[in-house]
């Protein structure tokens, strides 16, 4: 900055800005802009924004200039405007930064949820194709178990055949579809999560 340039906005100067007059402005443009920017710096860590608060506290008081009257420090009221607009960015950028967070959080526990759905659904349908290519008195004691959650007692009286006639069915049972699911598993940890859910005893 040119250092035969006024420092300090006189009375006159304020006057003329008031009344519209560019060159008054452009004066105090130059005397107020550089201290604007190191203020508003000193929070935002940032030179852009720095810059570009500025240029907002100079718009608004040039579209406020015919209302601004010459009581009170003209130099105050522009700290005061970068300092409120300083903060009311900074919070606006936190509550965009926890918007943006939570969004995320959300697309990935949906996304995660979706997956978790599809492979479900999919181990399902091969589970309930196995269960349909059973023998019929297999198949039978199956639905009656795990859909219909019957006792083995109660399936062995149903059937007409003994408790551990039922049970060593279950066991065939469940050893099928552990050979016949097996493949489409990802891994060991799997297989055992998905038959802890077929604990017919």
């Amino acid at each position: 900055m040119n250092s035969t340039k006024e420092h300090i906005i006189s009375e006159s100067l304020l006057k003329g800005f008031s009344k519209g007059d560019r060159k008054a402005f452009k004066t105090i443009f130059d005397i107020m802009e550089r201290r604007l920017y190191g203020f508003v710096f000193s929070y935002t860590k940032s030179e852009y924004i720095a810059e570009e608060i500025v240029q907002e506290v100079f718009i608004r008081i040039w579209e406020r200039r015919a209302d601004i009257g010459l009581k009170g420090s003209f130099s105050a009221l522009l700290y005061t405007m970068a300092k409120n607009l300083t903060l009311n960015y900074l919070r606006n950028a936190s509550q965009r930064a926890v918007i943006r967070d939570e969004l995320w959080n959300n697309m990935s526990e949906l996304r995660e949820e979706t997956e978790s759905e599809v492979i479900f659904a999919e181990y399902r349908d091969i589970l309930d194709n196995i269960i349909d290519h059973l023998p019929q008195k297999k198949r039978s004691i199956y639905i009656m178990s795990r859909e219909e959650g019957r006792s083995n007692a109660e399936i062995a009286d149903i059937m007409g055949i003994s408790q551990k006639t039922v049970k060593n069915h279950l066991w065939k049972i469940i050893e099928t579809i552990r050979v016949q699911l097996q493949p489409h598993l990802e891994n060991t940890i799997k297989l055992l999560l998905l038959f802890s859910a077929f604990c017919f005893l």
